[in-house]
């Protein structure tokens, strides 16, 4: 069925470029959010009649051991059962993910390299640092995988601070005696801090670490007195008790972490968003792989043995292709709105 599908789109593909040349113009590819004036690789050449016929990789722009690695490794063999070809998950560490997207943006069209993105953090970097030679709005959306995660606050498991509010009570009578472990660059976790301070008028010092996994295990070891991190990486180590989780700072309170409020319950609905995982391919990638690439991606999101796999360790909630162009889209709203209160923090 998909080979008889693929050779129509081919078939379709061709007249379409016939006509194209007796008119002496093409039509270029639709992209979600914010435009761009980058200049991805040119696909007029890319035979995709046939896909896919060999491994396909997932780029993950954080290294090792990490939250996104994590949800990408986990996904991956769903993803394979559904294309029904070796999908392998590469790690490009470096520049808060920048050099991960930068190889994946210009990658060749023809499906076989793909990647993780993490939003809102991706847009962040890309519309409020800049420097980069990508468009995140650019990148062809596949699927979602995972979401309904916030940011978190945690403290060691024998803190002496159960609750943001005596967090901020000691704060207040010993000023600067706190230090508090973030994820470096400007990344979901460094968001969720600007919005605490903002609010709270916390005094505490940053420190900056690589990864979300990271900031816990400083948490532990107690060389910090608290964290922002992923609550992806917060979820175990708070149900073995060795680290409370004050509060998260997504739009809803954690089934994974039951009588743990929101930041939101406490400051207002504007200090809260959905930490969002999803499957994005360079741009111009041909519509027919596209297509492929979407319907089994979105076939291995709802499997429900992913669901399963995927346990306590995340939330899996899968999106077509549209539903996470909206996330993506919407991120710009939320860098434009965040962007005065980040360069403050």
């Amino acid at each position: 069925m998909k080979k008889a599908l693929s050779l129509c789109m081919a078939l379709f593909l061709s007249l379409a470029l016939f006509t194209g040349c007796n008119n002496g113009a093409s039509t270029p590819s639709p992209s979600a959010g914010t435009p761009s004036e980058s200049t991805p690789v040119d696909s007029s050449s890319v035979s995709s009649t046939d896909f896919p016929n060999s491994p396909v990789k997932i780029i993950v722009a954080r290294k090792a051991g990490g939250s996104a690695d994590m949800v990408a490794r986990m996904y991956a063999p769903y993803l394979q059962k559904a294309l029904g070809v070796n999908v392998v998950v590469e790690n490009v560490d470096g520049g808060s993910g920048k050099i991960g997207l930068s190889q994946a943006f210009r990658a060749a069209p023809d499906g076989y390299t793909l990647v993780l993105g993490n939003f809102p953090s991706y847009v962040l970097t890309q519309h409020i640092e800049g420097g980069v030679d990508y468009v995140m709005s650019d990148f062809e959306p596949i699927v979602g995988v995972s979401g309904n995660e916030g940011n978190v606050l945690i403290v060691p498991g024998d803190s002496p601070f159960n609750s943001v509010e005596e967090l901020l009570a000691y704060d207040q009578e010993n000023p600067g005696k706190l230090n508090m472990a973030v994820t470096s660059g400007l990344s979901n976790s460094s968001l969720a801090q600007a919005m605490f301070i903002s609010q709270t008028k916390l005094q505490s010092a940053t420190i900056p670490y690589d990864d979300g996994n990271s900031c816990v295990t400083a948490v532990m070891g107690k060389h910090v007195d608290m964290a922002v991190c992923s609550g992806v990486a917060a979820y175990q180590p708070a149900s073995d008790g060795t680290i409370k989780v004050l509060c998260t700072f997504g739009p809803e309170e954690d089934d994974k972490l039951p009588d743990v409020p929101t930041f939101a319950s406490m400051y207002g609905e504007e200090y809260a968003y959905d930490v969002v995982m999803g499957i994005l391919a360079p741009p111009e990638t041909p519509e027919d792989v596209l297509a492929i690439l979407r319907e089994a991606g979105l076939d291995a999101a709802q499997d429900p043995e992913f669901a399963a796999a995927a346990g306590d360790s995340f939330t899996v909630v899968p999106r077509n292709d549209e539903e996470l162009a909206e996330v993506i889209s919407g991120c710009y709203d939320l860098a434009d709105s965040a962007k005065d209160l980040l360069a403050s923090n």
